[in-house]
């Protein structure tokens, strides 16, 4: 299965900052999962974080790996 795994950290917004890695299995190959560790980061932190991902995304090639 292709997966790939985007790490987004508060206060690093700039493309060069998202990490793009090897994903793991998920269940169906129409699927997307977004963890949120919202141990430290405010709804507004994580909406941001959530469209420097989608501009990640929108800039790469594809598929991402």
């Amino acid at each position: 299965m292709a997966t790939v795994k985007l790490t987004v950290t508060r206060g690093k917004p700039n493309m060069k900052d998202i990490a793009v890695g090897a994903g793991t299995a998920i269940s169906g190959s129409d699927a997307m999962e977004l963890n949120i560790d919202f141990t430290k980061i405010t709804k507004g932190d994580a909406l941001v974080m959530v469209e420097h991902l989608r501009q990640k995304i929108y800039t790469s090639k594809w598929p991402l790996l």
